[in-house]
């Protein structure tokens, strides 16, 4: 619950009751000063009767404003509001005499604005109301003209004079608009507020969110003296995402918690609209990319489209290849969506289209070095499924670089060619084609009799006794080779004793008859190795 004091200041009294727009001009130190009554100054500049901390409203055409802050002053008074902008040597005066002086917007009525500042000393919570309905029909009258959640949040953060951060549903920043005051800071915040285990921890499990008896709440920042408002985004009684004003702990009132929730509908509504726009372009872009794959387009013809998506097809381009490994696993739908969330920071720079059970990826390359920008794609795509799926586990392929749109399919079939073998193989790590090597010949099935006749020859032995008697003599002759023949670092990678390690090696020469230290043999010896895991993987998945 937000804590107030009993009486109501010049800064409840600006954010409760004055217009929308109206602005703090001078003597800014004075906003904690109680308000007690709102009292209109005639024309002519003469104070009536005050009985202190009263609110002072000028009428156009007060004379010698100057001499009126002195007499504000001197009577008791709380703040000034003038419709008409003051000389500066009166704001200087004000701000040295720490009077507050309030300006308030065009087209404003003083006996309008009098009327409310009794309405709210009288009725308190009316008012409340009353300014959180104000300021949520500024934010739908803003979402009707779709100027965009980017303007409506940024006019929020200016009507509450707070910090406002609109999040997704995995804790992303979609919009942030700060206040100049705390521009400085800001970026000290950032890590409290993208932590799943900042957010208060009934908030943390989305699909439970549209059942929250509390669904406003106030929290500090720890390590700071800011608080956080939060409350969920819900669309379809699903959670989208939070809405959260940041500011110091005492400056918030209960006019902040209602618009906190009025303003977490318009995000919603706003959220909705984009993505449904975005699924419009993502299928068309999609159906695009389908026609590529088809061979249905010209080169200038896709060059042609890619403009009207604000594309450029001319920038060289990878594919990829990205298909869940094993039987049991999350969505494809789910697949797409992580892919999608990555790669949105990087806008109008890749297409994708989720066709059958791989998603295609065509990423745009414009680094010096392709190759290596693509595969840290990849590796970033896997360490995503990873933390948002930690069952989950990914096969990646990736093609060789397209310059022109015609290569596109080429690079494209090579990536599913590695993203099959790398399921084939339960890789852990993104396959590019030009690593494959000697896979792409093993791999063919026209040549499976004499691979066959290859590993049985040579380590055929070897898999017998490890069938029957489990001596991880396989296991020996791959480290063996992973470390280039250094018995040492062997020895350490399969954590057993150098002695160990001999006598294994030893037992493997008696039982093949092989010289390992022969170039043509170690050879042939990973060949048949690379041969027998290939076929052991096959049988497996049947």
């Amino acid at each position: 619950m937000i804590n107030e004091t009993l009486s109501l200041t010049v800064q409840a009294v600006y954010a409760l009751a004055l217009p929308l727009g109206t602005t703090i001009v001078a003597g800014g130190e004075g906003l904690d000063a109680p308000v007690r009554w709102a009292t209109v100054v005639s024309p002519d500049g003469s104070l009536p009767y005050l009985e202190g901390h009263d609110l002072l409203l000028l009428m156009p055409g007060v004379p010698n404003s100057e001499t009126l802050i002195t007499q504000a002053v001197k009577a008791g008074a709380a703040v000034l509001v003038t419709l008409e902008p003051l000389p500066t040597v009166t704001l200087a005066t004000a701000q040295l005499l720490k009077l507050p002086v309030l300006l308030l917007p065009p087209n404003s009525r003083v006996r309008e604005v009098e009327r409310a500042v009794l309405g709210l000393l009288l009725d308190r919570q009316g008012s409340t109301e009353r300014r959180s309905v104000q300021i949520y029909q500024q934010l739908v009258a803003l979402a009707a003209e779709n100027s965009g959640l980017d303007r409506i949040i940024h006019e929020l953060a200016r009507l509450i004079d707070k910090a406002v951060i609109v999040q997704d549903k995995r804790l992303h920043v979609q919009v942030v608009a700060v206040p100049p005051r705390m521009a400085a800071t800001w970026d000290a915040l950032n890590d409290a507020l993208t932590a799943r285990d900042a957010l208060p921890t009934s908030f943390q499990d989305r699909h439970r969110l549209p059942l929250q008896t509390t669904p406003t709440i106030l929290e500090s920042i720890a390590n700071t003296d800011l608080s956080r408002l939060v409350t969920p985004i819900v669309n379809q009684n699903v959670g989208r995402g939070y809405l959260s004003f940041i500011a110091p702990t005492a400056d918030f009132t209960e006019v902040d918690t209602l618009v906190n929730r009025h303003a977490a509908v318009v995000c919603a509504l706003e959220m909705a609209r984009a993505k449904a726009i975005s699924e419009i372009e993502k299928r068309l872009r999609g159906d695009f990319l389908d026609s590529l794959m088809l061979g249905s387009l010209s080169e200038n013809e896709a060059i042609a489209e890619g403009d009207r998506f604000g594309h450029d097809m001319s920038t060289p381009h990878i594919a990829l290849v990205i298909a869940w490994q094993g039987v049991k696993h999350p969505s494809n739908r789910r697949l797409e969506t992580l892919i999608n969330g990555l790669l949105s920071r990087r806008p109008q720079t890749f297409f994708t289209r989720l066709h059958e059970n791989e998603l295609r990826l065509f990423y745009a390359i414009d680094s010096a070095n392709p190759i290596a920008t693509a595969r840290q794609l990849a590796a970033d795509i896997q360490t995503a499924a990873r933390r948002e799926y930690p069952d989950g586990r990914l096969a990646i392929g990736i093609g060789s670089l397209a310059a022109r749109v015609s290569s596109w399919r080429t690079s494209y079939r090579e990536a599913a060619q590695a993203a099959d073998l790398s399921q084939r193989l339960k890789a852990e790590t993104p396959l590019y084609i030009a690593d494959l090597g000697i896979y792409t010949f093993l791999t063919n099935t026209g040549y499976r009799d004499d691979l066959l006749a290859l590993r049985d020859r040579t380590i055929g032995q070897l898999i017998n006794q490890e069938e029957r008697q489990h001596t991880d003599l396989l296991l020996t002759l791959e480290a063996f080779f992973q470390t280039h023949g250094n018995q040492t670092q062997t020895a350490e990678l399969l954590n057993v004793h150098r002695n160990t390690l001999g006598y294994r090696l030893n037992r493997i020469t008696e039982m093949t008859g092989l010289d390992l230290d022969q170039p043509d043999v170690r050879l042939a010896v990973q060949l048949a190795l690379k041969i027998h895991r290939l076929l052991s993987v096959e049988a497996k998945n049947g």
